[in-house]
């Protein structure tokens, strides 16, 4: 139980650390909307009907592998707005930084089994 919260702790720290060296590097504001917002009506309702169905397949089937495809989906499809909508702001920069870091820490974690 202490390894995996260890564990978490770790990764978040790291990514945090990650993230505000890349921002400094590359020079990319901190972004302060809330990305509940959606760009247009059509990324709106594909993030609501990803994150649903994301929800009913966690709690009603327990697929977490289709789980974390549905992850990566929602964050590739969030970068893709990102880069199309505001390409001079580089958000897209930091959310493909979260979805690699998403991606370690299931690869680390299942291969240490700290998350099974």
């Amino acid at each position: 139980m202490y390894y995996f919260i260890a564990y978490i702790v770790f990764f978040l720290a790291l990514y945090f650390i990650v993230e505000k060296i890349v921002r400094r590097w590359w020079n990319i504001p901190y972004n302060r909307k809330s990305h509940l917002e959606g760009a247009g009506l059509i990324h709106t309702w594909v993030m609501r009907i990803s994150w649903t169905i994301f929800f009913i397949c966690i709690v009603f089937f327990q697929a977490e592998l289709v789980g974390a495809l549905i992850i990566f989906f929602i964050w590739g499809f969030e970068a893709i707005i990102q880069w199309r909508m505001n390409r001079d702001e580089r958000e897209y920069i930091i959310t493909l930084l979260g979805l690699v870091f998403f991606i370690l820490f299931l690869t680390v974690g299942y291969t240490l089994d700290f998350l099974v």
